[in-house]
């Protein structure tokens, strides 16, 4: 995880990691910055909650930039107007490297399912992958983009489900997240529907998961080894007071399974 490998690259520094986790409260987000501010940590690594949102808080800003005057502060989303270091995915890339994939494989009616429209690393995926069947010469079909609620299970099997109901069914599914994935493949495995031979999945993470589904799920690597270990740099840089580049963007890999075929 994203955490280890953060870890492990402030260990080898002499840092020790300390955790907050906010489940997903902005007041417990306050909380826990207005914490660390108090006891003077030597950098603050922001993942998730508020940097993941596609319209920055404007409070929230000001009170990170409060503290950014102080402390050095890196998160790995975005923060419109706020002083902090950013490391994040390239997700253009990420979907770009997947669609290139399907694509090569012969396939154009492609379905992306999961994800929430108010969460930015889903909204660049989304709109690379229009973006990609556009200069491929592929129809833009807005039924083949389904949002989900969450980004669990659940919520790919109802988004699959949602894709059952059409009229014509894609001969390919990417799914914003392997867990995602493992519900569109319940719901798929349900109808008798056979992965790949039928239909094709593919999805983000590189989770374990993608080992143990049947079958295995071809997957994009995040790379949590560089992704966390140029977030420890970027911090150890800032501590000292050393120049280093304010936005950084980690490419990822494709992992090639069983979950996809070509097309005849």
């Amino acid at each position: 995880t994203l955490f280890v490998e953060c870890e492990r690259a402030a260990t080898r520094f002499g840092y020790t990691l300390m955790v907050c986790n906010t489940l997903g409260e902005p007041e417990l987000e306050n909380r826990y910055l207005e914490k660390m501010y108090e006891q003077r940590v030597d950098a603050i690594i922001k993942v998730g909650g508020r940097v993941d949102e596609l319209v920055s808080d404007i409070a929230f800003v000001d009170h990170v930039n409060r503290i950014a005057n102080t402390i050095p502060v890196i998160i790995t989303g975005k923060l419109d107007g706020s002083d902090c270091y950013r490391v994040n995915i390239d997700e253009m890339q990420a979907m770009e490297l997947l669609m290139r994939y399907m694509i090569s494989l012969g396939h154009q009616d492609i379905a992306l399912i999961g994800g929430r429209g108010n969460v930015q690393s889903t909204v660049d995926k989304r709109s690379r992958y229009k973006q990609l069947l556009k200069r491929y010469g592929i129809n833009v079909r807005k039924e083949y983009i389904v949002e989900g609620k969450k980004y669990d299970d659940e919520s790919g099997y109802q988004c699959m489900q949602k894709l059952f109901e059409l009229d014509h069914l894609p001969s390919a599914v990417i799914a914003i997240n392997d867990f995602t994935a493992v519900g569109a493949m319940r719901a798929i495995h349900e109808r008798g529907i056979a992965i790949p031979d039928d239909i094709s999945v593919a999805s983000f993470d590189n989770t374990f998961i993608a080992e143990v589904t049947t079958p295995k799920l071809t997957s994009i690597s995040y790379n949590y080894q560089e992704f966390g270990e140029k977030i420890i740099d970027t911090a150890m840089k800032a501590i000292r007071g050393e120049e280093t580049t304010r936005i950084q963007l980690i490419p990822s890999e494709l992992v090639i399974r069983d979950s996809c075929r070509k097309l005849s």
